[in-house]
C-alpha cells in the first residue's frame, strides 16, 4: 500500500472532485490512485488538475510530443507507476509502444524524428543537467517550436518530473483504487493487473 492513504472516491461529495475522479476512471493519465491521494487536499487536487489540463491535455503543443516527454521522465527516474501509463489521445496521434521501448536511447533511435528528439533532449536537460541546454539545443528548440509552445512544454516537463518523483516516494501502485478500470494503462501493465485480479478471485 502507498505511504499516504487513498481517499475512497465513493465518499466524495464535491461535484468538481467527483468529475476529476470520473475522468481518471475513464481515461487515466492521471490514474485514479494518484488522484485519490490528492483528494486529501481538495484545493491542491483542483490546482493540479487545472495545471495538468492546461499543460498536458490541452494547449498549443502537440499532445503526442508531451506524452513522449512524460514517458522519458518516467523511464529515466524509474517511476514504474507513471511509466506503466499511456495517454489514449497520444496513441491516437501516432505515439507507439516501439517508441516507448527505445525512449531512453532517443538520441540514436530511428523511431523518433528530429522534432521529437529535440523535445526529449530538452526534457533530459530539465530533469538531469541544465547545462545540456546549450546554444545548439536552443537553436533546435527555436527551429521546431514557437515560444508559446516552449513555455507550455517546459512547464509540463517540470510538472511531470516533480509529480513522478513525488508518487514514486509515496509508493502508489496500479489497481489499488477503482480496480475495475484499466484506462490509460500500458498493455503489459493492464495484463499484469488483470492477472492479479484473476488470481485474487480464485478460491
Amino acid at each position: 500500500m502507498a505511504h499516504i492513504s487513498y481517499v475512497d472516491p465513493a465518499t466524495v461529495t464535491d461535484p468538481e472532485l467527483a468529475g476529476i475522479m470520473e475522468r481518471a476512471r475513464l481515461f487515466g493519465t492521471p490514474r485514479p490512485e494518484s488522484q485519490a491521494i490528492r483528494l486529501h487536499n481538495p484545493p491542491v487536487m483542483k490546482a493540479f488538475n487545472n495545471a495538468w489540463e492546461a499543460f498536458f491535455r490541452q494547449g498549443v503543443t502537440d499532445h503526442a510530443v508531451k506524452e513522449l516527454c512524460r514517458l522519458y521522465i518516467a523511464k529515466s527516474v524509474e517511476c514504474q507507476y507513471c511509466g506503466g501509463q499511456r495517454s489514449v489521445l497520444a496513441r491516437e496521434q501516432g505515439a507507439t509502444e516501439s517508441q516507448v521501448d527505445e525512449i531512453l536511447n532517443f538520441e540514436t533511435s530511428e523511431r523518433f524524428d528530429d522534432r521529437e528528439r529535440t523535445a526529449l533532449a530538452w526534457a533530459m536537460a530539465i530533469a538531469w543537467d541544465p547545462g545540456l541546454a546549450d546554444d545548439e539545443l536552443w537553436s533546435r528548440l527555436h527551429e521546431h517550436f514557437t515560444e508559446p509552445q516552449l513555455i507550455e512544454l517546459g512547464h509540463f516537463i517540470a510538472l511531470t518530473l516533480g509529480q513522478q518523483r513525488f508518487l514514486k516516494t509515496v509508493g502508489v501502485r496500479h489497481g489499488e483504487v477503482l480496480a475495475d478500470t484499466d484506462a490509460g494503462l500500458a498493455p503489459e501493465e493492464a495484463a499484469r493487473l488483470h492477472t492479479a485480479q484473476r488470481l485474487a478471485s480464485t478460491p
